[in-house]
């Protein structure tokens, strides 16, 4: 997967910038050396607020069949494939997608979505994780 670096520092970003006089660039470059400071921030996230969610970008190599990703499609209009291959997709989305979807079904590409979060928005998948029990 490919994504916009530091996803939880953007995110905790926006939801400063609500409450703070700083300037965006200012309260990112902040973040960056506080990641302590981020995960507070991010920990206090209301996921249901999702436009939070969107400031970033990520892009997935999918291996489906042309049924599979039609019901995806159906199913999240925020999630954008592109054919590839025979069975190779490109798929590309925000966070806020792939939050969403996850929410709304649970299918083995939701699955991996949500397990392919893990390493760029760990407090965010903790949450995602906790709403699965």
């Amino acid at each position: 997967m490919a994504h916009t670096p530091n996803v939880e520092t953007m995110i905790a970003t926006s939801m400063l910038t609500t409450t703070s006089g700083a300037q965006p660039s200012t309260l990112y470059d902040r973040l960056l050396s506080k990641p302590g400071k981020v995960r507070e921030v991010v920990g206090r996230a209301e996921v249901q607020h999702g436009n939070i969610l969107e400031h970033n970008r990520m892009v997935w190599m999918l291996e489906s069949t042309g049924d599979e990703v039609l019901e995806a499609t159906l199913d999240t209009r925020f999630l954008t494939f592109t054919r590839l291959g025979e069975t190779r997709w490109l798929v590309s989305g925000n966070l806020r997608a792939v939050v969403e979807y996850a929410q709304q079904r649970k299918t083995p590409l939701t699955d991996a979505l949500v397990a392919s979060v893990k390493d760029v928005a760990p407090n965010v998948h903790g949450f995602l994780e906790d709403k699965k029990r």
